[in-house]
């Protein structure tokens, strides 16, 4: 098929290209990949429509770079800030400003905003992404359309590298002090230190030759700017600086460990200097100094890649009610009865990909309670409208027509899939890996063992997941394209036109994306994509917790337990649709998947948490969520909540016989807990 699922080529009798064929002997499999010109996914397959992305920066063989960190300096109006970690940079058609941001603290925010502290002025007039993937990316200047340099950033990396295509000056910031016999080049700008270094292309270093506020380059020498707040750490930084022309990612999952590594292209046997994450546990690290950051001090290491590990969680589907007792199984059985024929008597399922997708697995999961609690005729009856719905979705995309409301296309200027019916900019490519996921989790929840469901969902299906998580590029489609493998966690915003870079809000979903890819293709039989998605799950649910459900040594200004909203350059307990309480742990819950009880879960946090949300009382938005989250630390309270709660609590995504699903299996100590 030469799709995410690999195959041949059926004309030429010759194997297509396979994405998900491992990097080296060691197991790891590379998820950064350009994949030859003639890879065509199948999200390419479906029937085509053209968007309207604007007068972007991106040159017309490169994918453009949607939900990435840097989305906003190529995709935006205008060219937006953004954050590396832990450098910040803002380029313009006549060159680049760099800043090293300062954190601050309020009751509701902490914040890092980019402040431009040192500026490179370079002889040109435009700029264009020309090199990316899901760490780095290179821009192209040009003058009267002929390239004079590239400028590369890549997260962790904490310099800004301009390499010149062509002998030219570069103009710097007046009063550089030659420092260490002039191999570089310092300022001070009050508590932070500025450095500039050259680096020829095999990483060798001269002299920096500087006349008043230009800097000389010959071709092929990279101009490297640095920034720290003290001098131990800013002389590893000049010790470190060297050229970085994009990074590769790849992944290994054994012994309960989701390992990471991310290479760093840099000049053979050369290394630098990196920056990791709080979050990253790292292998035998090499660490020189620490530089703090939004999201809490990063360690610096000398290398040349960063190798880190989280705790492996398992794709999970819904609590396990066969393996409660008798009792306990009859209730949520009455319950199961009742839901569905409030399902198949209420309002029609909804039209766009958010709604539509919550609708179908909230379907999907009812008709799988319904199954293991033994209420076989209302399994039966919600099994064949959740079918039938999905079919609508998944089975007629072939007949995408200017009527149809529920299908999915190729849009080729955007460059991935879009539903016919657009939500919270889902046509700008805001969120699809929220809205993808409960499709792929659906499909999984009912193609178990039903082959022929499996079959005709499958060319649909693979397109979602190809648009949200293929591991090659080419010019159809990017790699991994919202999922960040050194932050740890997914970008929300397509787009990303902020000063504040780009976002995420709903971390669950995030996770229920990952989780429901897993889940699909295990069913289907797709060992190297589950595998992949177990990677990307872990990772996320990680991070989920390391910077919105359970952040630590937050400032005490900061006087809230969790993070609803995390930028590039801020954090909030905000939300961009309710400034309710509830609203900012509930956001973080839904759709309450059981991988959320994997892994060590902090019950005097899970109970400030819920305290704060729940400050009116549990019949309020995502009611149900904060009783199945306060599940993991009190499930008795939570279950005499729950048989309370009134129907306007439970969201519409879900039943109450998940609910009391979930909360019966905490009470019998079924969901993984703290450990």
């Amino acid at each position: 098929m030469g799709s995410l699922l690999g195959g041949g080529d059926p004309s030429t009798g010759r194997e297509a290209f396979h994405p998900f064929r491992p990097a080296d002997s060691s197991g790891w499999t590379s998820v950064s990949r350009e994949a030859p010109p003639s890879w065509t996914p199948a999200a390419a397959r479906l029937p085509r429509t053209e968007g309207a992305p604007g007068a972007i920066r991106v040159d017309e063989d490169l994918a453009p770079p949607t939900n990435r960190w840097y989305s906003g300096m190529f995709l935006g109006a205008e060219p937006q800030p953004v954050f590396a970690m832990p450098l910040a940079a803002q380029a313009d058609d006549t060159g680049v400003a760099v800043g090293l941001p300062r954190v601050s603290a309020s009751e509701r925010t902490i914040t890092a905003p980019f402040i431009p502290e040192l500026r490179l002025g370079l002889a040109a007039d435009a700029f264009t992404a020309t090199r990316a993937d899901p760490v780095s990316v290179t821009s192209t200047y040009t003058s009267s359309g002929t390239p004079v340099g590239e400028l590369d950033l890549a997260e962790g990396w904490p310099y800004v590298g301009y390499t010149a295509l062509q002998d030219q000056e570069v103009t710097v910031p007046a009063g550089l002090v030659p420092r260490d016999g002039g191999r570089w080049l310092a300022m001070g700008v009050g508590d932070t230190t500025y450095g500039l270094a050259v680096a020829g292309s095999d990483g060798s270093r001269r002299v920096v030759e500087s006349s008043g506020d230009v800097v000389g380059l010959d071709r092929g020498e990279t101009l490297l700017a640095f920034a720290a707040r003290g001098e131990r750490t800013l002389a590893h930084l000049a010790r470190g600086a060297v050229p970085v022309h994009g990074t590769s990612t790849s992944y290994d999952i054994s012994g309960g460990q989701a390992r990471t590594r991310i290479t760093y292209a840099t000049p053979p046997g050369r290394r630098t200097v990196l920056a990791a994450m709080p979050h990253q546990r790292l292998d035998r690290p090499q660490v020189v100094g620490r530089v703090d950051s939004l999201y809490g001090p990063l360690r610096l290491v000398s290398s040349r890649s960063l190798v880190s590990s989280v705790s492996t969680l398992e794709p999970d589907a819904t609590p396990d009610v066969a393996r409660l007792d008798e009792d306990a199984r009859a209730e949520v059985r009455r319950q199961v009865v009742a839901d569905v024929a409030r399902e198949v008597s209420g309002t029609p399922p909804r039209q766009d990909t958010y709604f539509g997708g919550k609708d179908v697995h909230r379907m999907a999961q009812l008709t799988r309670i319904a199954e293991a609690a033994g209420a076989d005729a209302a399994a039966r009856t919600i099994r064949e409208r959740a079918v039938s719905e999905l079919d609508a979705w998944l089975g007629g995309s072939a007949e995408c027509t200017e009527t149809s409301t529920r299908c999915f296309s190729y849009d080729t200027a955007w460059k991935g899939v879009v539903g016919r019916t657009a939500a919270f900019g889902s046509e700008e490519f805001n969120d699809h890996h929220f809205h993808y996921g409960y499709f792929l989790a659906a499909a999984a929840l009912l193609a178990e063992g039903e082959p022929r469901l499996l079959d005709r969902w499958r060319p649909t299906l693979t397109a979602l997941a190809e648009d949200i998580a293929s591991p090659a590029t080419n010019s159809t489609l990017p790699a991994l394209r919202s999922f960040d493998p050194y932050a740890g966690h997914s970008w929300a915003a397509g787009r990303s036109d902020f000063a504040d870079g780009n976002n995420q809000e709903s971390s669950s979903e995030a996770v229920n994306a990952w989780n429901g890819l897993a889940l699909w293709a295990e069913a289907d039989g797709n060992r190297a994509l589950a595998r992949q998605a177990t990677w990307q799950l872990s990772l996320e649910a990680a991070s989920a917790r390391a910077y919105w459900l359970q952040p630590r040594n937050l400032p005490a200004a900061y006087d809230h337990s969790i993070f609803a909203l995390n930028w590039g350059g801020k954090r909030e307990w905000a939300t961009w649709f309710s400034a309710e309480p509830s609203a900012m742990l509930g956001i973080q819950l839904l759709p309450m998947s059981p991988v959320l009880a994997q892994g060590r879960v902090d019950e005097k946090r899970v109970r400030a948490s819920v305290s704060e949300a729940s400050v009116a009382g549990f019949d309020t938005m995502f009611g149900d969520s904060l009783t199945m989250y306060l599940a993991l630390a009190d499930p008795g309270r939570a279950l005499a909540v729950g048989r309370r709660l009134p129907d306007s609590a439970i969201d519409d995504g879900n039943t109450r016989s998940y609910l009391l699903a979930w909360l019966l299996a905490a009470r019998a100590g079924q969901l993984q807990g703290p450990g």
